[in-house]
């Protein structure tokens, strides 16, 4: 979730100023700039406070050793941040998790926002405290209709999978209906190889603003009961609205989630949300 200007006019109660981006012109100022070696070092050590499972069956998730990104906004009150993946027990990404801070009202204000990948209910404790029980699959998977047909080595179908991905574009949508258009990151942030039930090769992507994610996608291979090809799944890290585009065709759309600007941890009304993004207290 990324802090808009318009929130200002909602944003009433003192414990909850955060989730806003634009600073009225008598609004304080921080005294100095924020120290990016300290912070970066901060969500770090935010994520490895993180104890994620899956429910059923019941297995804990493995935080990848180092953030995919550390990524700035400028144009949203000096944001920073950083991007992490836990993954299964098969090496398979099964949460994306960011970690922001950014300027408000003359103070630095963090926030938390995860997505579920997995197809079944999780649970997330930050600190010891229940953070997040999203209970839906986190994702759709889509398949290519006209991809080309899976190379015979990881390195080739990695080639392959930058090729698919290059046509997609992604928008945002604000509350006003004025739109923004993302940029497709040249790098993927994460790849990743999987041996079972079938050999599986992926990676994940990032469409962003500035260097900061605001929509992940997913392309893997598949070979799976006689039939091979790619698929995509998209995961939202942004409460706008956001579409993406396959050509011509809308492939995914997500609706704008008034529950997300000012979202508390562990809120009951969001907690088991697929994607939750919140006030770290």
């Amino acid at each position: 979730m990324k802090p808009r200007p318009w929130i200002f006019a909602s944003c009433i109660a003192a414990s909850l100023a955060g989730g806003v981006a634009a600073r009225p012109a008598q609004e304080k100022q921080p005294e100095k700039a924020p120290d990016e070696k300290a912070e970066l070092a901060e969500f770090l050590d935010d994520a490895k406070q993180y104890a994620i499972r899956t429910v059923k069956p019941e297995a804990a998730l493995k935080l990848n050793d180092a953030p995919l990104l550390n990524f700035t906004n400028p144009e949203r009150n000096q944001e920073r941040g950083s991007v992490f993946v836990w993954l299964d027990a098969d090496g398979r990404p099964a949460v994306m998790g960011q970690f922001f801070k950014y300027d408000a009202r003359g103070r630095r204000i963090k926030k938390h926002a995860l997505h579920s990948l997995m197809p079944g209910p999780l649970e997330a404790k930050f600190n010891e405290k229940i953070a997040w029980t999203p209970e839906q699959p986190g994702i759709e998977w889509k398949t290519f209709p006209d991809a080309p047909a899976v190379a015979a080595t990881r390195k080739e179908q990695l080639l392959q999978i930058r090729q698919l991905v290059r046509p997609f574009k992604v928008t945002l949508t604000d509350s006003r209906n004025k739109t923004t258009e993302t940029r497709l990151a040249p790098r993927p942030l994460y790849e990743y190889s999987v041996p079972k039930p079938s050999a599986t090769t992926g990676a994940i992507f990032s469409f962003v603003v500035a260097t900061d994610p605001e929509a992940i996608l997913m392309v893997e291979s598949f070979d799976e009961k006689g039939k091979s090809g790619f698929r995509f799944a998209f995961a939202r890290f942004h409460f706008w609205r956001v579409t993406a585009t396959l050509g011509e065709a809308t492939v995914w759309d997500v609706e704008f989630d008034a529950s997300m600007p000012n979202n508390l941890f562990a809120r009951p009304e969001t907690v088991k949300k697929v994607y939750n993004s919140y006030l770290v207290p």
